[in-house]
């Protein structure tokens, strides 16, 4: 099982201190269908990993089977330098998905919350994985074992989860060396001059050293420069995607329709009207109007559903993959109902209603 998988129960126990914190100090830290949108895409991407587990796995064995190296995993300098080159090329995987519109888009629901907290940390995008484990095969050419690299991947995915926080303020020397709190909640920023800034995993060093830092100095507006104005998980993970294609559509050239998916995100094509992308500070926050009864819904059957994701995460290894790809197709479907009967969609309530009839025998098969 993942150290991911295993780390679920730390997560929701220290959210649930970062709310009562927030309480304390007369802070209202969560906003529930913020939350849901969060949850929902963080275990969007792990179904989708573990689906895809013989193809993200495969390509690092492929390439581990041409190492230059034969590297024990009792050796201490051996872990020492394979988390120093986790870091190193998550830091460059993490400025490429800022920097290139194809990347961006598996990465912008990591920062479409605009708000800023533990459950932020768990938003990803699901099929952010593709593009990510490309920039780890040099670690497998080179020698690590998939299974040290796994541990040294899961482990520099586990550090970023706290940093997720409004509550906690900058720590002093840590600052130079380390990504702390305030290092990161400048690179979910819109602001100008906040943008594509502190992309390091767990050191800030290579910020500092290839010139992408910017201390926090000024207020912080979160979300994207352009918000997505929903909280139906399915809706924020096609979004770029969506925007993408609407862009290729109108660019006139052929050569530039190809480079719509390669250039940073600001480029305009030649023929295509720009967009102003100026942020405003303190730019109103998205919200949704719901009755009680229909916040209790979505909150329990939510509730539910990540509990049978749990579920189906700790079965995965032993569940042939036509099952995973059953229930990854069952789960899509939750993340599109749940969220139109968050928004108030009319066909949110029969996409529910074809779900949870299939609920049953989704779980018998785990």
């Amino acid at each position: 099982m993942s150290l991911i998988t295993l780390s679920i129960p730390l997560f929701f126990l220290l959210m649930g201190v970062e709310w009562l914190c927030g309480r304390l100090q007369g802070r209202r830290v969560f906003r529930g269908p913020d939350v849901f949108a969060n949850l929902s895409l963080g275990a969007a991407q792990t179904v989708f990993t573990t689906v895809a587990v013989g193809l993200l796995a495969g390509a690092y064995l492929a390439v581990y089977q041409y190492r230059l190296l034969d590297i024990s995993p009792s050796s201490a300098l051996a872990w020492t330098v394979l988390m120093l080159g986790v870091d190193f090329a998550y830091y460059w995987f993490h400025r490429t998905s800022h920097r290139m519109n194809l990347a961006w888009a598996t990465h912008a629901p990591h920062h479409q919350s605009e708000d800023y907290n533990l459950a932020v940390a768990l938003r990803q995008g699901p099929i952010q994985p593709l593009v990510s484990r490309v920039f780890y095969l040099p670690l497998a050419w080179i020698g690590f074992p998939p299974v040290m690299f796994a541990t040294a991947a899961a482990l520099n995915t586990l550090y970023q989860f706290w940093v997720h926080t409004e509550l906690i303020g900058k720590l002093g020397p840590l600052e130079w060396v380390l990504v702390t709190p305030s290092h990161h909640r400048v690179h979910h920023a819109c602001n100008g001059r906040y943008l594509d800034k502190n992309h390091g995993g767990i050191l800030i060093l290579w910020d500092r050293l290839f010139g992408t830092f910017e201390p926090e100095e000024e207020r912080i507006t979160y979300g994207t420069v352009k918000p997505i104005r929903t909280f139906n998980p399915l809706a924020a993970t096609l979004a770029p995607f969506g925007e993408l294609v609407a862009l290729t559509r109108k660019t006139p050239r052929a050569l530039d329709k190809l480079k719509v998916w390669l250039m940073p995100p600001e480029w305009t094509p030649p023929g295509v009207s720009a967009v102003a992308a100026e942020v405003a500070p303190g730019r109103p926050r998205f919200e949704v109007s719901t009755s009680p009864r229909v916040a209790l819904y979505v909150a329990v059957v939510g509730v539910l559903t990540l509990a049978l994701t749990v579920l189906f995460l700790v079965r995965s290894p032993s569940l042939p993959l036509s099952m995973r790809l059953v229930f990854a197709g069952w789960f899509l479907a939750s993340l599109g109902g749940l969220g139109g009967v968050l928004e108030g969609k009319r066909w949110g309530p029969m996409v529910e209603a074809v779900r949870l009839a299939s609920a049953p025998l989704v779980l018998a098969a785990l």
